[in-house]
């Protein structure tokens, strides 16, 4: 055969094999790629089909509860209930079935149908959505009675319910519909209160129902600890009766009160009026959340007199005896301006009928005779201008203004309680410093705390905060106070069967560019038996009606006295003023 032609025949047979071996390279190719797309589908298959069959259930956990004392046992004053609620699961709800699950569980919630389609289609890949939270037990049962349970499920929730309604509203706080918390301890407390969640994972059939517990996935729920408070019930229900009574009598924007024992600093009692009931507490107006005995300061006026008598005394540049000239109830002072004495014309008193009679003139001398400085100092040893730290949120320190801000007509005002400002708690505080022989105490309001299996995690201890007078000037300033009720202007909270002591406060409530006209702030503070001081009281009523009274020793005198002779008797403190027998309050 020729060369040529044996060419020509090899040409076309090479051309054919390179074509066939390229063939053969491009169907691998193919074939890999099928292999690829058939083992990602699978993929994508068995994790949809496991999406399916994995069925995650919220499990929530209980929140502390808070407590109150009585004399024999704890009271629930914030709890939690657990409360049903619907879910859907829209990757279970089938395309052609979404309108009449709607429609189905619309009649069923009273809820709009088309929207909770809409909610179904917007959430299309959730294996999770609330339809529903807080629902009755009716309607639960109604739920699960539509035989959807491959789509719907009901689970539960703890809600926070307060069974004793307004009691202690202020102190407490409240918590929103999501149980975030909306002030007082249940903010403040917060850390011991709050639960962690946990959850039940399941493996499930097409139908959802239970068939293997995912025991590595699923997390128990751990509740809340419990707060125990320091605060009474009984004593916390005898302020709140007297704040109200006064408020009613009066017609005073506002009152507020504190009840403390003054060894160990416990409050038994702190409240406002008008005040809130927590479960509904978005009915009333904002300010009625307030707990106004932390975050209303005011000018104390009179009220803050023994103060600074006490310290001129421990300074020993006075004793309760030092006769001071009063000026016949007018006085200019050396750059202080004119002061008068209420419309009393006194000549000489000595300290004690000073703070007795509760004489202006008198505490402004005193002033002088400390000077800025030593007044400055006093006022911090008490706590006046420093926030107390009691275990509550947004307490206001008050206002006493740096030293080098005072002037000389800050020398004879501040003693008898202008130019400063301070809270019903801290007037208290320093108060129970006069009583307990000189020590500011901090407040305490958390006896202790425990964890969900009742061990105690925190145990509150009373604590000094400094020493802001001497043993023998303490007792000597309660022996004024208690002739400030037997014979001044605090007669009106004389009881019959304990010994009492206290101060009467009237002070004008400033404004832009001065006081108000006809405003006062109206304050007692007082306390009893004498010689062993068992609780000091002290109530404030902002701004009551002037024709009504307004004088701290009518509208607020009266009301400490009953605080005081309710909470003695309900302590069973033996009477040290006649032979009346002790009757028993339950």
């Amino acid at each position: 055969m020729p060369r040529q032609l044996m060419q020509a025949e090899r040409t076309p047979r090479g051309s054919l094999g390179v074509i066939f071996t390229l063939l053969l390279m491009a169907a691998g190719l193919l074939g890999v790629r099928l292999v690829g797309l058939i083992n990602h589908g699978q993929a994508e298959t068995i994790a949809l089909a496991t999406d399916q069959q994995r069925v995650v259930v919220p499990l929530a956990a209980r929140p502390g509860g808070i407590w109150l004392r009585t004399r024999h046992a704890y009271r629930l004053l914030a709890g939690s209930r657990q409360s049903p609620g619907c879910y859907i699961d829209p990757l279970m709800v089938p395309d052609n079935r979404i309108e009449q699950v709607a429609a189905d569980l619309a009649a069923t919630l009273n809820l709009d149908a088309a929207a909770l389609a809409q909610l179904v289609r917007s959430r299309r890949e959730s294996r999770f959505v609330w339809v529903k939270r807080d629902i009755t037990a009716e309607q639960a049962r109604a739920v699960e009675a539509l035989g959807i349970a491959s789509m719907v499920g009901i689970t539960h929730e703890w809600r926070r319910e307060y069974p004793n309604g307004s009691l202690a509203a202020g102190v407490l706080g409240f918590c929103l519909a999501d149980g975030s918390p909306g002030g007082g301890l249940e903010l403040s407390q917060r850390r011991w209160l709050k639960a962690t969640p946990g959850r039940r994972v399941l493996l499930a059939d097409a139908s959802r129902r239970p068939i293997w517990l995912s025991a590595d996935e699923s997390v128990p729920p751990i509740d809340g600890h419990d707060v125990y408070l320091t605060i009474d019930a009984a004593i916390q229900s005898y302020l709140e009766e007297a704040l109200a009574e006064t408020v009613a009598a009066h017609d005073g924007k506002w009152a507020t009160g504190v009840v403390v024992e003054p060894a160990t600093g416990r409050v038994l009692a702190m409240a406002s009026v008008p005040t809130f009931d927590p479960n509904e507490f978005n009915r009333v107006p904002q300010e009625c959340w307030s707990n106004r005995a932390i975050l209303s300061p005011y000018e104390p006026g009179s009220a803050a007199k023994p103060i600074f008598a006490a310290a001129a005394v421990d300074a020993g540049v006075a004793t309760y005896d030092t006769e001071i000239y009063c000026e016949n109830g007018v006085y200019h002072a050396p750059r202080g301006g004119r002061i008068t004495d209420h419309g009393k014309s006194y000549g000489t008193l000595t300290l004690e009928q000073g703070v007795v009679v509760s004489s202006n003139i008198c505490l402004a001398k005193v002033g002088a005779m400390l000077g800025n400085a030593r007044l400055h100092a006093a006022a911090c040893r008490f706590g006046l201008g420093e926030a107390t730290g009691i275990e509550l949120p947004g307490e206001e320190p008050g206002v006493i203004r740096p030293l080098d801000r005072w002037d000389g007509y800050s020398t004879p005002r501040v003693p008898f309680g202008q130019e400063m400002s301070v809270t019903a708690l801290q007037l208290t505080m320093a108060f129970s410093a006069l009583a307990n022989g000189g020590l500011l105490m901090r407040p305490m309001l958390i006896e202790q705390v425990t964890d969900p299996y009742g061990r105690v995690v925190y145990q509150g201890e009373p604590e000094v905060v400094r020493r802001a007078i001497s043993p023998d000037t303490a007792a000597d300033t309660l022996g004024v106070l208690q002739k400030v009720v037997e014979e001044g202007t605090g007669k009106s909270c004389r009881m019959s069967r304990w010994t009492s002591f206290g101060k009467t406060g009237t002070a004008q409530i400033p404004g832009v560019g001065g006081y108000v006209d006809g405003a006062y702030t109206g304050t007692f503070v007082g306390g009893g038996p004498v010689d062993s001081p068992r609780v000091i009281c002290l109530i404030s009523v902002y701004w009551p009606d002037r024709s009504r009274g307004y004088y701290g020793s009518v509208v607020a005198a009266p009301y400490v006295k009953k605080v005081l002779e309710r909470t003695l008797a309900y302590l069973q403190v033996p009477p040290d003023r006649g032979t009346g027998a002790l009757a028993r309050v339950d």
